[in-house]
């Protein structure tokens, strides 16, 4: 039995406009997480995004994914197990912290236990536990994904893209996924869905090709985001002044509140970052920026040598 794993587990944006509940993209924006079996009692402290925020006992979501897979497996856990987990990804963001830290406790119970999982094993498993897949596959294996849930079990695959110019601006404002649900309309209309697939379609091939024109068109949406964004004070606004500022396109990153804006040019990044800033703080509202790149690999494990 190994005695210390350390697990990385990247950021996650989701949906990408029209691929509701089926498309995601792997950020360059991780959490490390510490596992040791030491001692006699469960000891967890976060750092970094949601320290005192965070629960640091056994409703923690990293326990509770070991807990999960040590239960399907019938291994029971020890008493002692100390989590350090060093946070860079927001809660509540829309950026799949949630997901992060599912991967990060399957992935650390795996190693700790000797369980070998298959892929489509810690898939599930992990799915499952997040309710959805979209972040969970890109956090698994990296870059852009595509997935479905089928009766079998969720069907994942990897799609090519090229690299872009990200920007994520993230507003101060508590947007919870479960709110975020719950605004969606039960019906939408037929040609609401038609255009919400040819849309995906285009994404991904606008993303394969690094079409910003296309992927401007294509990331268009009509089953969330109409429903999403008036509750986020500012972020129609923020968005229009990113495309008067020479963004590509903006989408809400997975539920929101942060947007997901792909720009076509680097060095355009400050500047579409700051008039959606001025945008936001004209709403009421505090923005936070991130730039990362494309995280092309997915959850990365390392023993802990002591």
């Amino acid at each position: 039995m190994t005695l210390g794993v350390r697990v990385r587990v990247p950021a996650t944006t989701a949906n990408l406009g029209p691929g509701f509940d089926c498309l995601g993209l792997a950020l360059d924006l991780w959490n490390e997480v510490d596992i040791r079996l030491i001692g006699n009692e469960l000891k967890i402290s976060n750092e970094g995004e949601g320290a005192g925020i965070l629960p640091a006992n056994a409703k923690n979501a990293i326990f509770r994914a070991m807990k999960a897979l040590a239960d399907q497996k019938d291994i029971p856990l020890p008493a002692g197990i100390q989590i350090t987990s060093r946070n860079a990804i927001p809660l509540g963001s829309g950026l799949g912290s949630s997901a992060a830290a599912v991967l990060a406790g399957i992935f650390s119970a795996g190693s700790l236990f000797d369980v070998k999982l298959s892929f489509q094993e810690q898939l599930d498993l992990a799915a499952e536990l997040e309710g959805h897949p979209d972040n969970v596959a890109p956090c698994l294996l990296g870059g852009l994904t595509a997935c479905m849930q089928t009766e079998h079990g969720v069907v994942v695959r990897s799609l090519p893209l090229k690299e872009m110019p990200i920007l994520i601006a993230l507003p101060d404002f508590n947007f919870s996924t479960r709110v975020a649900r719950s605004v969606l309309p039960k019906l939408v209309p037929y040609k609401d869905a038609v255009f919400n697939i040819s849309h995906t379609l285009m994404v991904t091939q606008a993303l394969q090709e690094g079409d910003f024109d296309l992927l401007k068109e294509a990331m268009q949406d009509r089953l969330h985001q109409p429903y999403r964004l008036p509750l986020i004070p500012g972020a129609q606004q923020a968005m229009e002044a990113a495309y008067r500022a020479g963004a590509a396109t903006v989408a809400l990153s997975g539920a929101g509140p942060a947007l997901l804006v792909v720009c076509r040019y680097t060095e355009d990044r400050e500047t579409v970052a700051g008039v959606m800033r001025t945008q936001f703080e004209q709403a009421g509202l505090a923005m936070r920026y991130f730039l990362p790149g494309i995280a092309f690999k997915g959850v990365e494990t390392k023993i802990i040598h002591e």
